[in-house]
């Protein structure tokens, strides 16, 4: 029997066969830690008698969370994140203003490439299978890898979504992806990685694929992976990144479900507070007023995101009742962005744009909401509390229904703005 791609990745960082279901020891290529968990990784470590990581080399360190310190306090994190990197010789360190969204830039820098396995502090290193690149999350427990070298896991096994189809006129991946997370069962879903494949995958770019394998942890996914095909090949030979060792998953690998799925049934969707699954159809949530929208996150940063917020923005304002930000994922995404004259398009219609990270998704620390308040954004979460008040509602969608609704200063359709 065949293997998946997710038990190939683990073959290779285990030095054997591996199969779904075994317990392993996995060596990572990489270890991703974000500021607000820096120090912690540090005084962890001390209590612990470590004052040296097992492969400092492997480590990558970022600013994203909080790229602008906006109080003493927040001063004070980032030069302790500064003292924590120089203190443990951390291969890979960016600082503020060095590289962007921690979940984005290792992707465009080549740092994360096809075939490599990461573990990671954030949940959202699912955004690295964008690339082909197996990302799992530990939280707290990345103490223990970066310590050790290591720590256990269970092969995952893996969900296949064969994707067919075309988008509608109006309709983004975003949409898919939030469809998807709402029509998959998250019993079957629970500690697998979704591999996403399918004749359709071929019309979707990276920028659009960091979308869609973001989403599936929110219903218990392990991690999410996007296989290598054309596409993906010649976005890498245009960068220079090197893919020789892109795996996929054998004709006879065992897989937990197979899932067919058609690009041309989904409209656009929103997501309801308060957990990113309750999606539903934008009809049903259609003029609810809103107070503040948001472009961003690990989700929806990337310079395809911009420029379709930019498709509705041009020629329009922000209603006088919506305040907007936009966040761009990267800094090269930000650079691309202006160039191509989005950043004046943004300005020109009101919107805020923010230092490139994780934007007001990171907590609410910039751009909170009041009480009583509505967002729509394409966050990742929009649990009470997550942007600021707890008796603030959050809806997400994609950034063509955000840019819609700041402009409309309710819920808003774009179908009809993409029409005029």
């Amino acid at each position: 029997m065949g293997q998946t791609a997710t038990e190939k990745i683990l073959s290779r960082a285990v030095g054997r066969t591996v199969r779904a279901g075994e317990l392993i020891y996995p060596e990572p290529d990489l270890v991703t830690v974000h500021d607000w968990y820096t120090v912690n990784v540090h005084d962890a470590l001390a209590e612990l008698g470590v004052n040296r990581m097992k492969h400092p080399e492997r480590v990558l360190i970022c600013t994203d969370h909080e790229p602008l310190a906006v109080s003493q306090q927040a001063a004070e994190r980032q030069a302790r994140v500064r003292w924590v990197a120089r203190t443990h010789e951390v291969g890979h360190f960016f600082d503020a203003g060095r590289g962007g969204h921690g979940h984005i830039f290792p992707m465009e820098m080549g740092l994360v490439r096809p075939g490599m396995f990461v573990f990671a502090y954030d949940p959202h290193v699912t955004n690295y299978g964008a690339v082909g690149c197996l990302g799992i999350a530990l939280v707290v427990e990345v103490v223990e890898v970066l310590a050790c070298g290591s720590a256990w896991v269970i092969v995952p096994e893996t969900v296949r979504v064969n994707l067919t189809g075309t988008l509608r006129p109006g309709v983004s991946i975003r949409d898919v992806a939030q469809r998807l997370i709402a029509d998959l069962d998250p019993d079957v879903v629970d500690y697998t990685v979704v591999e996403f494949g399918g004749p359709a995958l071929a019309s979707i770019d990276i920028d659009r694929r960091i979308t869609l394998v973001n989403t599936p942890l929110e219903i218990g996914a392990k991690s999410a992976l996007a296989e290598i095909d054309g596409t993906a090949r010649d976005w890498f030979d245009a960068r220079g990144i090197d893919h020789s060792q892109a795996v996929a998953s054998d004709p006879d690998a065992s897989f937990k479900q197979v899932i067919k799925f058609d690009l041309g049934r989904v409209e656009p969707q929103v997501a309801q507070p308060p957990t990113p699954d309750k999606v539903c159809g934008i009809s049903e949530v259609i003029g609810r007023p809103v107070h503040h929208a948001f472009i961003g996150s690990c989700a929806s940063s990337s310079l395809a995101d911009l420029r379709d917020a930019a498709r509705i923005l041009s020629g329009r304002t922000v209603s006088p009742s919506v305040r907007m930000i936009i966040t761009p994922g990267s800094n090269e995404i930000a650079r691309q962005a202006a160039q191509e004259g989005l950043i004046e398009v943004f300005m020109q219609a009101g919107v805020m744009v923010s230092a490139p990270g994780c934007g007001p998704c990171a907590g609410g620390r910039i751009a909170p909401l009041a009480s009583g308040e509505t967002s729509i954004n394409t966050g990742t979460r929009n649990d009470p509390g997550r942007l600021g008040a707890r008796d603030a509602d959050i809806y997400l969608a994609s950034p063509l229904t955000v840019a819609a609704s700041a402009v409309a200063g309710c819920i808003a359709d774009p179908r009809a703005f993409l029409q005029e």
